[in-house]
């Protein structure tokens, strides 16, 4: 209903860079493209892997030093999840 073939795609995709998130109150505003600049240059890893990595149902597991899609590490303690 919406969608028109000039304006393209109108969805927003937050693992693209297409959502900021902010407060207008306290003055703040990110991408998760952002973050993954950061800790991207942090681990010394690429970006883009990073960045579709914060979004969406995927664990970092400390302790084993990997990514995962359950919400449980290797030994069994429950992980959190990498954006929320």
């Amino acid at each position: 209903m919406y969608q028109d073939e000039i304006m393209g795609d109108l969805l927003v995709y937050p693992d693209q860079g297409s959502v900021c998130f902010g407060s207008g109150k306290d003055c703040w505003a990110f991408t998760l493209t952002k973050f993954a600049r950061i800790y991207a240059k942090k681990f010394n890893t690429e970006m883009e892997k990073l960045r579709k990595r914060l979004w969406g149902d995927n664990y970092y597991d400390a302790k084993a030093k990997k990514w995962k899609v359950e919400a449980v590490s290797d030994e069994g303690k429950d992980l959190k999840r990498a954006f929320a």
